[in-house]
């Protein structure tokens, strides 16, 4: 299939402009069930998933709090293969596992995504990352594979800024992942995802953290177009308008991570931006305005926008609050109050001990 037919496709089924939802009450955002068609990719059969997930970064119990999130109704697991020291994809398969063996959820109800990661970009070597991935996961297949980084690997972890400036941000990237060479390299990584896809191994593919100009270079050579999502940095601080447009017009759902400000910002980037998005005068009136908590309205404010969340949570209290999202809608000027907190890309805070981390790179 070429990318120009599954392009077509994608406009077909209704998800070009805005993703097509289970239900037309409130835009389709009823329940935590409430899911978006994702777009069609080749003869794969069409894939829905859920707007709200529950996220599996930097869990201090993993396996626990999987298990309370399917308990409490979420179903949609995002994972990653490095996330957690490599620990976290098997915390969350054996927390799936034992729900499933349980009889609390069939497979069909739990949507799991997992990611490539960067180490593995190229033909057999990402294929080889899946494998492991699903063995941790204890699956078959997983409903949604992202390439987790468009960026290169480094050959250390001990990177030093004078190095770096001196010679560069690509100074520590591994073998074969210069940056002249990396389109090439995320070419053969897509060409990996496409395989795994038409193998049955995911049901879905898509990338995270990528820019336009890296989905551009994508769709060069891509046969399977267009990725099915875009996980990306997202909230009032970092809007990443033009990516929005850009996937809008391309079929590409996007789901955002750092639904609430992130947490990798540093004290002095966080008053540079005007303090914590959670404490943002129009996110508290919005709050107050609904009963609802600042977490709940950042939540609401992206699926309004028609983009997938995946918050996570360590205490069960904090799961259960981020399911509450469809008791309430904001209106036009509490959108439009929340859209002005817009920083560009000072809004950025993720990823911030990486030389790359504002993409900014072919």
């Amino acid at each position: 299939t070429t990318h120009t037919d599954a392009a077509a496709a994608a406009a077909a089924a209704g998800s070009a402009a805005a993703p097509a939802a289970s239900s037309s009450s409130q835009g389709g955002l009823v329940e935590l069930s409430s899911t978006v068609q994702l777009p069609q990719q080749g003869t794969a059969p069409a894939v829905s998933m859920p707007w709200v997930g529950f996220g599996t970064y930097k869990l201090s119990n993993a396996r626990a709090a999987v298990r309370t999130a399917l308990r409490l109704g979420y179903r949609a697991l995002d994972s990653a293969y490095i996330y957690g020291g490599e620990k976290t994809e098997p915390e969350t398969g054996a927390a799936l596992a034992a729900a499933l063996e349980e009889g609390e959820v069939t497979r069909e109800e739990v949507f799991v995504t997992t990611k490539h990661w960067r180490k593995f970009h190229g033909y057999e070597p990402s294929l080889a990352c899946l494998k492991t991935s699903l063995r941790r996961l204890q699956l078959a297949q997983v409903d949604l594979w992202l390439m987790h980084w468009p960026g290169p690997a480094w050959r250390t972890m001990n990177r030093r800024k004078d190095e770096i400036a001196a010679h560069g941000p690509f100074h520590y990237a591994a073998a074969g992942h210069e940056e002249d060479a990396l389109p090439a390299l995320r070419a053969e990584t897509w060409r990996a995802m496409e395989a795994a896809l038409e193998q049955g191994l995911t049901r879905a593919i898509g990338v995270s953290n990528f820019s336009v100009r890296h989905l551009q270079a994508l769709k060069q050579t891509a046969r399977v177009w267009p990725p099915a999502v875009n996980q990306v940095e997202l909230n009032p601080y970092y809007q990443q308008r033009e990516l929005q447009a850009y996937c809008a017009e391309e079929g590409i759902v996007l789901q955002a991570y750092a639904s609430l400000g992130g947490q990798d910002a540093s004290k002095a980037t966080t008053a540079s931006l005007g303090g914590p998005l959670l404490e943002a005068p129009p996110v508290a009136a919005a709050a107050e305005a609904h009963g609802a908590t600042a977490a709940q309205v950042l939540l609401r404010w992206a699926l309004q926008k028609r983009i997938i969340v995946i918050p996570k949570a360590n205490r069960e209290a904090r799961a259960t609050e981020n399911t509450r999202l469809f008791h309430f809608s904001l209106s036009e000027p509490e959108m439009a109050a929340i859209d002005s907190l817009d920083r560009g890309e000072a809004g950025r805070t993720c990823w911030r001990n990486d030389p790359l981390r504002m993409l900014q790179f072919e």
